[in-house]
This record gives C-alpha cells, structure tokens and sequence, in this order.
C-alpha cells in the first residue's frame, strides 16, 4: 500500500538526487576546456579532437588557423597551405586534428589518453571518407583544367584537380556560387555534410 509516509520517503529521495544530478552537471560545465575556433569548419575539428572534454565558442577575431585554448592563444598551422577556405580540402582536416590534439594534450596532459583515442576514432573513419570523395571528384569537370578562384575556393578547386590561374578563361562551375559558406554548425556532422555538397557541386 502506498501510504504517506511512503510518498514522503520518495519525495526525499527524488530531491536528493537531482541535487546530486545538479551538482554533477555543474561540475562538469566548469571543468570543460573553452576552445575558440575563427569558424564552425575549425570548430568542428576542434569538437571531434576535444569530444565531451570542451566546449567549442567561435571567435571570428581568430586567424583561420588558430585556437585558442584556456586564453592562450595557439597556431595550429602545422604544414597546412592556407588556401582560401583550406577546409573545403578535407585533407587538410585530419592534418589540423593532429595540430589541434597536440594544442590539447598541452592544455590538459591529464587529458591525453582521452585525446588521442578521440582522434583515433574519427579520424580513421573519415580517411575513408576522403577516399570515396576523391573517387566523385575524379570525374570532375573542372580536372586538369586552369580556372579563375572567383568565388574563393581554391582549396576545393585544387582537391578537384583544377589549377588555379587568375589569368586563365574558365571561371569553374556556376554551381560555385550556391554552395555554402561554410558548416552550419561547430560538429563533425556538420562538416561532413558541408564536404558532401561541395563534391556534389563539382562531381
């Protein structure tokens, strides 16, 4: 029988745990490592690098390849050539994974097997990926021709095999002017998706 002495002890202990659901929740909101990423392409990087771990902001302030990490600001340049929008080239984001994971373990060493296994997790998935994307872009218009960077994006005018020339004819495919800007969002998912309709663009 459900009696009120019954109904009260629930009530308790009800209360107790979400004060202690409360409390775990905040302490784990403060203890998140603040990454600000210049935009949602490195920003997404970031996230799958840093997983639960942090908490991606976007500072357009940044350099395009920079972070900054607990205040300090990072170049995570590596080897990259910055072409205009360097990650419309995905090949460029596993090499900015590494720079980022090291950025990382810097911050938080305490953190390293967690980093390392996140990096291992997606960036060996996404390998693939660029694979079955370079096996679209091969049949792309644009291959082995010379074309004006019009609309900034030599980057993935190069991954496509095109070699960009201010002086040539070919200003690329009218569909360059409709793709988007950049990821919708700061998560892997996100630029994932943003990749595809580039190579749907110039497939």
């Amino acid at each position: 029988m459900f009696t009120r002495r019954s109904w009260l002890r629930v009530v308790a202990v009800g209360t107790c745990t979400l004060a202690s659901t409360s409390a775990t929740t905040a302490w784990a909101a403060a203890d998140l490592l603040e990454i600000a990423a210049a935009d949602n392409a490195v920003g997404a990087i970031v996230a799958a690098e840093g997983g639960a771990a942090v908490k991606v902001v976007i500072d357009p302030r940044l350099g395009p390849a920079e972070i900054r990490v607990a205040g300090a600001t990072v170049d995570v340049t590596g080897n990259i050539l910055l072409k205009s929008r360097f990650l419309d080239d995905p090949r460029n984001a596993t090499k900015l994974g590494a720079n980022i994971r090291k950025a990382l373990v810097a911050a938080r060493p305490d953190l390293k097997d967690t980093f390392e296994a996140n990096h291992k997790a997606w960036a060996q998935p996404f390998a693939r990926r660029i694979l079955a994307w370079n096996t679209t872009l091969a049949r792309s218009s644009v291959r082995g021709q010379r074309v004006v960077d019009v609309h900034s994006r030599a980057a993935l005018l190069v991954w496509a095999g095109a070699t960009v020339d201010p002086k040539a004819a070919a200003r690329g495919p009218a569909a360059l002017a409709r793709l988007p800007q950049a990821p919708a969002a700061p998560a892997l998912a996100s630029y994932i998706a943003y990749i595809e309709a580039l190579v749907t663009a110039l497939a």
